[in-house]
């Protein structure tokens, strides 16, 4: 493709992720997504689209955090045909990427970039990435600090987020001020930006000792939300109810918020670590417990 050609493709593709993200309203079912990161490094990506399909999922997170290895076609400089050949596939299958997660924090320029690029290209709605949560080697943990750090690493990207037409959003992770929730959703009222938000990791959340009901401190709801497990004292990224979590209070926080985005799971461990022959019994355990789940924030 010409150069003039790929910004025409760019320029449609953005349209119509923001025309698609519009259209979904507060009377659609939210879809049953997973991350890819339930398969390793490299696991071949069509292999990935197809596999999920037949068992069901109805979305699909692109992990590009797991495809920075040496030799990753996200490396490479003709990364978008790759974006390109991938999202081909979904559409055929029918079964859309939705989300992506960009590796590193969001001041990683170089992931940065190719993340919102590549999220464009396979049409989905939204990039989480990683707030800084280090400066000079030393936690943050001044919130406004982390606010502000947050803040001007964010802008910089949102010409390009808008451009495309993809969503940024910040979650809550695991260190200094990121932990909290709340300071997510202060940074997001910050930003102020529509291509700007935030997703709540609710396995994050526990073991940094914060109940689901968190959210409805926040003052904004979460455009998306990571569900997984965990015993309260690491991050596992079980199955929902394999850990600790009260899933019916996560519930119950969801609807007094009004959120009405995807089931996104984020509960890849168990399949990342089984061997390759238990991996379709353990997804599909995950889509049962999702599909509950779904019912339930209907």
């Amino acid at each position: 493709m010409t150069g003039r050609a790929i910004k025409c493709f760019l320029a449609l593709t953005a349209f119509a992720v923001v025309a698609a993200s519009c259209s979904r309203g507060s009377d659609m079912k939210p879809r049953i997504v997973t991350t890819t990161d339930v398969f390793e490094d490299g696991y071949p990506a069509e292999k990935a689209i197809e596999r999920l399909a037949r068992l069901g999922y109805e979305g699909i997170d692109m992990g590009l955090d797991y495809w920075t290895f040496e030799g990753s076609p996200f490396r490479e400089d003709d990364y978008l045909e790759w974006g390109r050949s991938l999202r081909a596939c979904a559409n055929k299958i029918g079964v859309p990427y939705t989300h992506a997660h960009a590796p590193g924090v969001a001041a990683d320029d170089y992931w940065m970039e190719r993340s919102i690029e590549m999220a464009a290209i396979l049409g989905a709605e939204y990039l989480v990435a990683h707030p800084v949560f280090m400066v000079d080697g030393e936690v943050i943990d001044d919130d406004q600090e982390f606010i502000a750090v947050n803040a001007a690493a964010i802008r910089k990207w949102l010409p390009l987020a808008e451009e495309r037409g993809v969503v940024l959003l910040s979650e809550n992770i695991l260190w200094g001020s990121s932990k909290d929730p709340r300071v997510i959703a202060d940074l997001v009222k910050t930003v102020d930006s529509p291509y700007f938000g935030w997703c709540f990791d609710v396995g994050h959340a526990w073991c940094c000792g914060f109940s689901p009901d968190i959210i409805k401190q926040c003052g904004v709801a979460p455009l998306s939300v990571h569900i997984q497990d965990n015993h309260g004292n690491g991050d596992e990224h079980l199955i929902p109810g394999d850990g600790s979590i009260d899933f019916d209070v996560l519930i119950s926080a969801l609807k007094a918020v009004g959120y009405h985005g995807d089931c996104v799971l984020e509960a890849h461990h168990q399949s990342l670590e089984a061997p390759d022959e238990e991996r379709d019994a353990i997804l599909s355990r995950l889509l049962d417990v999702a599909q509950s789940l779904r019912d339930e924030m209907n």
